[in-house]
C-alpha cells in the first residue's frame, strides 16, 4: 500500500503544473536619512519573477511606513539593472489607489537611469504629501529576473 501511495504521490509531482515550483519576484526596501539634511530615501531593489516576469507590488513596511508619514516626495529615480522590457511602467500608490507620481514614471526606459517629479496636475510638479504606506507597482515587464532599482526621495 505505502508503494502504491508513493507512486501516485511522484506520478502527481510529475504532471503538476511547473508554476507550483514557480520563482516569483522580489522586491526589497530599504529607509534611510540622508546626513546634514531633511531629505530621507526609500530605495525598493526589485527583482522579476523567472518564470512570468512580473514584479510583486510591495507595500512600505510598517517601519518606514511611520517615518514617512507626514513627508513630501519630491522625486523618484530609476536605475535599470538587468534591463526590463522597454517602456515598462511604475506607480507609486497610496491607500486610495491615487499614484503619487501622477503619471510620471510611465514607459521607463530599459537601460538609462531616470528621474521624475511628482505631477501634481497638467503642467504643475512639485512634493506630494505621504498619508500612509506607498504601494510601488510595475508592470509591462516581459523579461526574466528583470531588476529595477527605485530610490524614492522625501522631505519634511
Amino acid at each position: 500500500m505505502k508503494r502504491f501511495i508513493t507512486i501516485i504521490a511522484l506520478a502527481l509531482a510529475l504532471l503538476l503544473p511547473s508554476s507550483l515550483w514557480a520563482a516569483a519576484g522580489t522586491c526589497t526596501q530599504a529607509y534611510a536619512l540622508i546626513p546634514s539634511s531633511n531629505i530621507s530615501t526609500i530605495t525598493f531593489t526589485c527583482i522579476a519573477s523567472a518564470d512570468d516576469q512580473s514584479f510583486p507590488s510591495t507595500a512600505t513596511s510598517t517601519e518606514i511606513t511611520a517615518a514617512i508619514k507626514g513627508m513630501y516626495i519630491i522625486e523618484a529615480r530609476t536605475n535599470p539593472g538587468t534591463a526590463p522590457t522597454a517602456n515598462y511602467d511604475i506607480v507609486l500608490n497610496d491607500a486610495d489607489g491615487i499614484d503619487l507620481m501622477g503619471g510620471t514614471m510611465a514607459d521607463r526606459s530599459a537601460t538609462v537611469s531616470q528621474r521624475s517629479i511628482p505631477a501634481l496636475s497638467t503642467g504643475v510638479y512639485g512634493g506630494t504629501a505621504v498619508d500612509g504606506a506607498i504601494t510601488l507597482v510595475i508592470t509591462g515587464n516581459s523579461v526574466n529576473s528583470a531588476v529595477v532599482v527605485v530610490k524614492v526621495f522625501l522631505t519634511r
